[in-house]
């Protein structure tokens, strides 16, 4: 019998040092990227992630580790061997895991899109005086409070609500449980033929202030990317510039690498911290 691809794939995974904390065999027949919290992680952080394609002959994917600098691809030994017939069976299966995984999580995305709204709604105007705010020395910008916890709004390029990420008073991050991130921001100002784009808030809030330009934070190195052909869509013919942290400590430099990426994929330029390199 011809071994579970999701299975090995997993295995290859393990022997990598990535351990998911979380069951991620089933997720893994959507064909699409996924993110999950793995061994070592903070509470709130979903460093790792995978894709797998099983529609094939032969089964293949990445995945990687974003704080550790994993990044492996995968190729099944040999193929799958199966017969047609049996093959055929088998990509349709996944297909249709596929699908309904794609309704699942658009379904779960519009009930949280839900939850940000009446958590947004209920929220009061931001303290300046936020002990994360007066730290970071920054102003709070569009942000509104609900007890200790900073709420930072995500937006997709219309404009429309569909996350919050929580800050607390000594920096702890978490965005709403199921909801989406890919391609949110947060802004501030209003475009004039150039936009910033950089990982965190607090970044991008003294971006704005040091230079008045306007500013969007996608608050991870991954989201750098999808934001930036967002706005691209949204603005042909605007300057874009990616503002890479630099994350010197680990072994390869996943702000400016990621930047680097996503002024690719738009045309645009990268501003660099101060003696940073990848």
């Amino acid at each position: 019998m011809t071994a579970d691809p999701a299975a090995l794939f997993l295995e290859a995974m393990a022997a990598a040092g990535i351990h998911p904390l979380e069951p991620i065999h089933q997720q893994l027949a959507s064909g699409q990227l996924i993110r999950f919290r793995a061994e070592g992680d903070r509470p709130g952080r979903r460093n790792g992630w995978a894709i797998l394609h099983c529609d094939g002959a032969i089964p293949a994917g990445a995945f990687g580790h974003y704080r550790l600098s994993i990044y492996e691809t995968w190729r099944a030994e040999g193929g799958t061997h199966l017969p047609a017939h049996e093959r055929e069976a088998q990509v349709r299966a996944w297909r249709q895991e596929r699908e309904r995984r794609e309704r699942a999580k658009l379904s779960e995305w519009e009930r949280v899109t839900h939850v940000a709204g009446t958590v947004w709604g209920r929220a009061c105007q931001a303290n300046a005086d936020h002990p994360y705010l007066v730290h970071k020395d920054i102003a709070p910008w569009g942000l509104r409070q609900s007890g200790k916890w900073l709420l930072v709004p995500m937006r997709d390029d219309q404009g429309r609500l569909w996350n919050v990420q929580r800050i607390d008073p000594r920096g702890t991050k978490l965005f709403l449980t199921g909801g989406r991130t890919r391609g949110l921001f947060w802004s501030r100002g209003r475009p004039r033929g150039l936009v910033c784009i950089g990982e965190g808030f607090a970044t991008m809030a003294a971006v704005h202030r040091a230079t008045g330009y306007a500013v969007a934070a996608a608050f991870s190195a991954s989201n750098l990317e999808p934001v930036a052909l967002a706005l691209r869509r949204r603005w042909p013919l605007f300057d874009i510039v990616l503002c890479a942290d630099d994350d010197a400590h680990l072994p390869n430099n996943i702000g400016v690498m990621s930047a680097r990426a996503a002024a690719l994929a738009v045309g645009g330029r990268v501003a660099l911290p101060p003696a940073a390199k990848d």
